[in-house]
């Protein structure tokens, strides 16, 4: 489907969604006078066009949804500052009403008693069973909801057709296809692979899908398959299959290095998409090649509700945000998949490009299952760093790992 088509269709169906999703107001309700309405208030990091665009429209259908409350959404961004702004909204009690989170920092917020328990009112919510179970990890803490996903993703191979077809080289389906092609893509001003391994949570997301394939998981991190993970990026930069600039290369730098033709294929994620769109260039999206099996991290926000605020005012925006076509529409237009199955399925009528990352949703894990995600992110991303810039081997970054672990876990004996 060309791109001219897919906005024809787009743009349809989100009228026909948002026509369908207007809520007929009672009698008691038009009595009510616009300016009486409750205000509630959501801080988010959404920073793209389209991210901004389905907030404004979320925020739109919602208000005109009801007569009891007046949603209004603020940019407190980018993600490192957001953390930030909200610990001093916490400290000097300045809060807003509701949050989108990234998914690991859910434990973090849930521990100092900062969201609300909202089990009673997520339990109401129909067809909740629908909710893929590693995206609902992360908001549910003892057995009570703290939040409910907002959004999800996992990182996929994304590669240029031309350059592929060219050069006569397949799709790699594993690491050993991926370093072989890496090696024969690669030519002057243009390497065959490109990665985000930027120091922050970024550069470990990435990492962390190499890690899991090589067969550790999370608490096994500096195990056998961490070390191949680690060796496995080591040679990619040391035979000129990928740059070793990518330490210093965000998610979107990545996509930018693939849009200029600098490099064949990259470490992705459907986040980028809208950029690729817009450049024209023929790309295509595969599963992420496999080590020793199919895992990979499970990323995207959820939106929580912070302690003291408008409890019953949030609650109604989740459950109105939890229906089919408010979902449908604020992922269609921020370019991300919905937490729920049955929607996933709907948006890939509009964007069939997320059926990879759809497919791949199952075998995703939360980082909220590791204890201490916080400590082993900046771990990672440290011996990432170390090891492509050649200042430590595979062995020694983890053997560090593995030491400051066995450390931790004496103390806490």
């Amino acid at each position: 489907m060309s791109a001219c088509i897919r906005k024809i269709v787009f743009c349809a169906l989100l009228c026909v969604l948002v026509l369908q999703g207007c809520a007929q107001p009672s009698d008691k309700e038009t009595e009510r006078e616009a300016g009486e309405k409750e205000e509630i208030v959501l801080w988010t990091y959404y920073e793209t066009e389209m991210q901004k665009a389905s907030m404004d429209e979320l925020a739109a259908g919602f208000n005109e949804s009801q007569e009891e409350y007046h949603l209004t959404w603020e940019y407190h961004g980018p993600v490192t500052e957001f953390n930030k702004r909200l610990a001093i909204g916490i400290t000097q009690n300045q809060l807003p009403d509701m949050a989108i989170l990234d998914n690991p920092d859910m434990p973090s917020y849930i521990d100092m008693g900062k969201l609300e328990d909202i089990t009673v009112d997520v339990k109401e919510i129909e067809d909740l069973d629908q909710y893929f179970p590693n995206a609902m990890e992360p908001v549910i803490s003892d057995g009570r909801y703290y939040g409910l996903p907002f959004c999800c993703n996992n990182v996929t191979l994304i590669y240029n057709k031309d350059i592929l077809e060219e050069e006569k080289v397949s799709v790699p389906e594993t690491w050993e296809e991926l370093q072989a092609a890496a090696r024969e893509l690669s030519a002057p001003g243009r390497y065959g692979f490109a990665m985000s391994a930027i120091d922050g949570e970024q550069g470990a997301f990435q990492f962390g899908a190499f890690m899991l394939s090589a067969g550790d998981s999370l608490e096994q991190a500096g195990g056998e398959g961490t070390l191949s993970a680690f060796r496995f990026i080591r040679d990619m930069t040391e035979q000129g299959g990928m740059s070793r600039d990518c330490v210093n290369w965000s998610q979107n730098d990545v996509a930018r290095t693939f849009i200029k033709g600098e490099c064949a294929m990259m470490e992705n994620g459907p986040w980028v998409f809208p950029a690729l769109e817009e450049s024209g260039i023929n790309y295509g999206v595969a599963a992420f090649p496999t080590g020793e099996q199919q895992k990979g991290l499970l990323g995207g926000e959820d939106i929580v509700v912070l302690k003291g605020k408008n409890v019953a005012g949030s609650v109604a925006f989740l459950k109105y945000y939890s229906q089919t076509q408010a979902m449908l529409n604020a992922n269609l237009m921020a370019n991300s998949l919905p937490p729920r199955r049955d929607v996933a399925q709907l948006s890939l009528k509009v964007n069939p490009r997320y059926e990879v990352v759809l497919s791949q949703m199952e075998n995703c894990i939360s980082r909220t299952g590791c204890n201490n995600w916080s400590e082993l992110s900046a771990k990672l991303v440290d011996g990432q760093f170390r090891v492509i810039t050649g200042e430590s081997s595979p062995e020694e970054v983890c053997a560090k790992i593995r030491a400051v672990k066995e450390n931790d876990a004496g103390e806490g004996d």
